[in-house]
């Protein structure tokens, strides 16, 4: 499907949608909302349980959330395995008649144990008898809530809108699938070559939810991890993947001198698209956050800002298709605008000076890779990674302060922007643990004629 076809779709069905059961006079303004659908708990190898994991994002205010945890989604099935781990005990006595999974506790902390503080944090939010626990001579199991028993505790219908998902991990490829309720895995070759398995992935998740009766997202997460794994020609060969992470908290800058950005990764792929005239890559912000209280992870300090009517998975991921929405980790912005032509954006005020950078490439770039040679590291061997030309991405206008403009140039491929806060002697204000922007929002990319309706 062409893009201009795919966003007439997307507009159309996101207005139906929003048109059920209402008169024109009746049907929601558009706003934005806050959220984060990449996310992980004590149902894979998040440290909090999932209610404390809900609890978190929903006191600090965000309205849509997915707990993606991996390989596994929260549901009934009585089990004790999933993401690498198996508790399952010799006796199974105590377990007759139980559901959903169970975990043991262990006696120290290490990747991915439950501890007994854990279960404490719990019960002290929601009751000493809020945690279900059984005792046995293999030692102590808690029970993890289930997502329909989630939903019915946190979810507000219009305030916190809960989704059903997982992270499909396979090797160092990881996808997500959100606002979903069964799940597949995808067996991992011995080569784990990255673009068969983004493929596979991608494949069976079309055939998985062919005729779900529910709207669903597929995203593709964090391509710099571990050690660029995924290739922008891995999303240069795959235009039907429309989703996928521009900013994740855990990860930051180059590992390698040279080497190519998330930023940078979403330049060489919408260059590309743009020149091809195929639906432009749309950036995820989130977190991918593993415990709310650890202090390595970061939590909270990535999401996604959304502008649709209502709070509904089909409004969302209809605005996130046709790029209404935008990545933050701490900016907020009053207004986006795009008519086909000039991309607008104005920040809410905050304390600080503010730049805006709109960044695109020009329509006689060099789209040709060359190989770049990185050394093994983090346990993986020396590869070679794609290297692509400075001409992609490139600062077309630099503007001070918290509201700007840009009119696409008769040479220009596509535009987006960056808006971030300045520090002393006017410099960027960088995370020193991750390289990132700190402060900052990042808009999507887009082409000429293609514009930002919201309805």
């Amino acid at each position: 499907m062409q893009r201009r076809d795919f966003l007439k779709t997307s507009m159309a069905l996101a207005a139906a949608a929003a048109m059920r059961g209402v008169t024109a006079q009746e049907k929601p303004s558009p706003r934005w909302y806050k959220g984060n659908i990449h996310c992980h708990s004590q149902w894979s190898d998040g440290k909090d349980l999932p209610e404390v994991t809900v609890n978190e994002y929903k006191k600090k205010g965000y309205q849509f959330f997915c707990l993606s945890d991996h390989n596994i989604l929260q549901t009934d099935r009585l089990r004790f395995n999933g993401f690498a781990m198996d508790f399952t005990p010799k006796d199974l006595t105590p377990f007759e008649g139980k559901t959903s999974f169970w975990k043991r506790v262990a006696p120290s902390w290490g990747w991915p144990n439950l501890l007994e503080e854990d279960i404490k944090r719990a019960q002290d939010f929601f009751g000493a008898d809020s945690v279900d626990i059984i005792d046995t001579a293999e030692g102590r199991y808690v029970r993890m809530k289930t997502f329909d028993e989630l939903n019915a505790q946190f979810g507000e219908p219009g305030k916190f809108l809960m989704m059903p998902g997982f992270e499909m991990t396979a090797h160092f490829v990881h996808t997500n699938c959100v606002n979903v309720r069964e799940d597949y895995f995808v067996e991992i070759d011995d080569d784990g070559q990255t673009d068969a398995l983004l493929k596979k992935s991608a494949d069976t998740a079309k055939q998985t939810y062919a005729d779900y009766d529910q709207p669903w997202l597929f995203t593709v997460n964090h391509p710099q991890w571990q050690y660029y794994n995924i290739q922008p020609s891995s999303l240069i060969s795959r235009p039907d993947l429309i989703q996928m992470e521009l900013l994740n908290n855990g990860t930051g800058g180059p590992l390698c001198p040279d080497a190519w950005t998330p930023e940078s990764f979403f330049d060489v792929v919408n260059a590309w698209r743009a020149s091809h005239d195929q639906h432009l890559l749309m950036g995820t912000g989130t977190d991918d956050s593993h415990g709310c209280f650890r202090t390595d992870y970061l939590p909270f300090k990535a999401w996604q800002h959304v502008r649709c009517s209502e709070l509904t998975p089909g409004a969302i991921f209809a605005a996130m298709n046709r790029g209404d929405s935008y990545c933050s980790n701490g900016i907020e912005l009053e207004d986006l605008a795009f008519d086909g032509r000039t991309l607008q954006l104005r920040a809410v005020e905050g304390e600080g000076k503010y730049r805006i950078d709109f960044i695109g490439t020009k329509k006689d770039y060099d789209p040709t890779p060359k190989a770049y040679d990185v050394a093994a590291s983090q346990g993986l061997r020396a590869r070679q990674i794609e290297s692509y030309s400075p001409q992609i991405g490139k600062v077309l206008a630099t503007v001070e302060g918290r509201e700007a403009s840009y009119t696409l140039q008769a040479d220009d491929l596509y535009v987006r922007a960056r808006v971030y806060r300045l520090g002393e002697n006017n410099d960027p204000v960088v995370r020193p643990e991750s390289g990132l922007l700190d402060f900052a929002a990042w808009t999507q990319s887009y082409a000429p004629g293609q514009p930002l309706e919201t309805f």
